[in-house]
């Protein structure tokens, strides 16, 4: 089913939250997933989800670019890192409940 790990982009409007989000998903989901943080306000077209962290990333990413999809996390600059890493757990149990319905593993492993 997967055929490339996915494309996730984290956008905050504190560059740290973005940066710590992208260290979570690349330690519990390295075989499913490729993370960077994207500077707020640019359209990135190279990934398959965007997923904004905060309230004002949110509103700076209202607009659809074409070819990926977009998800909100509303955390805030003070959030765990355990928060972040149920949201990471949540995207990556998702991906491997698809991959069961063929009988494929992760991309990456």
């Amino acid at each position: 089913m997967y055929k490339r790990r996915a494309r996730l982009i984290f956008v905050s409007s504190t560059p740290d939250l973005a940066a710590r989000a992208v260290r979570i998903a690349a330690a519990l989901g390295g075989s499913w997933i490729e993370a960077r943080a994207c500077p707020m306000g640019t359209a990135p077209t190279d990934c398959d989800l965007l997923v904004t962290l905060d309230a004002t990333a949110l509103a700076a990413h209202q607009c659809a670019v074409p070819g990926y999809r977009h998800a909100h996390w509303p955390l805030s600059p003070s959030s765990k890192d355990g928060d972040i890493a149920s949201h990471v757990e949540g995207l990556i149990g998702g991906m491997r409940l698809l991959a069961r319905l063929d009988a494929s593993g992760a991309p990456g492993a």
